[in-house]
């Protein structure tokens, strides 16, 4: 498909007289890798193909990535820049497992055996991966916790040598309910993993971050999409400064389901949550000056309800308050909001009245579910 959205081909790359189900993609190295669940042999196996650019299939019909009597399913990938991992989902009667191996742009398996990432009694399906640029995070659909009704989500790191860092794994979401079929991607510095979570009795929307480290940044999960209805299926994928996670929203009813979408900063809240007047959108503005700073700046903007610092960490560090008797200078308040041109000092300084670290910052206007940021840096 061209850039403008048009299709140029159907390409055929495994037309096998079984079934072939559950195909995902990934790129690297001028070279699609796509994986699926083959049925052709006596239980389903995991089966990949390369293709060119140009839609020349390297592998016809596709080639084993692992024989075994554990039915497979549930393949995907990431490349770390030198070769792809491929993880997958397996089980039989002696339990449950998430298990990968690595594969070259050239189509060597590299492993001769699968790279174990969690086995037990309780199931472990829908595995998602990322790459971080030094090492993979694999997040999975886990019941360790709950037995075979429910399950939690958990996530481990594996090394682009195929070392499994985190040998007991990450608790990523455990709290009550059914937390199920994660998305994960990476956006400097931090993962965005997005689940459909039922703790509410209907089906929504929820995240969390992890960083590179394997350290599972919100305590709470973030309420993504909570609205009435049932939400589920996110996908989560990183733009330059954003993440866009998209869903299956049934707000309007269950046979009239939607796709929806909203974007989720690094310092995990949402870009835009709803629907805004128009009339608002050309009066916000955010503008910081000096940039970088020593000793202070200014904040000048318009049509802000909130205006917050956040760290690189997303930790909140200064919260400007907004209201009539605040010293702003050429400030109106209409509509709850400072649309006329306003400005303050940031002496950098936290809420605390401690100076905080020289680095980069995130200065964030709000507006309702409108949202501007700016990158700020303060030396000293």
């Amino acid at each position: 498909m061209t850039p403008t959205g048009i299709s140029l081909d159907s390409i055929i790359i495994c037309d096998d007289l079984y079934d072939q189900v559950a195909p995902s993609v990934s790129f690297g190295d001028n070279i699609y890798l796509v994986s699926w669940c083959d049925k052709r042999g006596e239980f389903p196996a995991i089966y990949c193909a390369r293709l060119l650019p140009d839609g020349s299939v390297l592998d016809k019909d596709g080639f084993l990535v692992h024989l075994d009597t554990m039915k497979q399913i549930n393949p995907i990938s990431a490349f770390d820049g030198s070769n792809f991992f491929v993880v997958w989902s397996a089980f039989d009667v002696n339990g449950f497992g998430i298990y990968g191996k690595r594969i070259s742009p050239e189509g060597n398996i590299l492993d001769s055996f699968p790279i174990t990432i969690s086995f037990g009694t309780d199931s472990k399906y829908m595995p998602d991966i990322s790459f971080d640029g030094y090492n993979y995070m694999v997040i999975w659909n886990d019941a360790r916790l709950t037995g075979s009704e429910s399950s939690d989500q958990w996530a481990a790191r594996v090394t682009p040598e195929g070392v499994l860092l985190d040998t007991n794994g990450i608790p990523v979401d455990t709290q009550g309910g059914y937390q199920f079929n994660s998305s994960i991607s990476f956006l400097n510095p931090y993962y965005l993993a997005a689940w459909t979570d039922d703790k509410s009795g209907s089906p929504d929307i929820f995240g969390k971050r992890i960083s590179s480290l394997g350290t599972v940044i919100d305590a709470s999960s973030i309420p993504i999409c909570t609205q009435t209805g049932y939400q589920e299926g996110a996908a989560c994928f990183p733009g330059v400064e954003n993440f866009l996670v998209a869903w299956k929203d049934g707000r309007d009813g269950f046979e009239n389901t939607d796709i929806y979408a909203t974007f989720i900063d690094t310092a995990g809240a949402g870009i835009a949550e709803g629907v805004q007047p128009a009339t608002y959108s050309d009066k916000i503005s955010l503008i910081i000056s000096p940039n970088p700073f020593s000793t202070s700046t200014t904040i000048n903007f318009s049509g802000a309800q909130e205006i917050q610092i956040y760290d690189v960490s997303g930790r909140l560090v200064k919260n400007f308050i907004l209201y009539p008797s605040s010293p702003l200078e050429n400030a109106s308040l209409t509509g709850q909001a400072f649309i006329l041109p306003a400005k303050l000092e940031w002496d950098g300084m936290d809420d605390e009245g401690k100076n905080v670290s020289p680095g980069i910052y995130f200065c964030i206007l709000r507006h309702g579910g409108m949202k501007v940021r700016e990158k700020v840096l303060l030396i000293r």
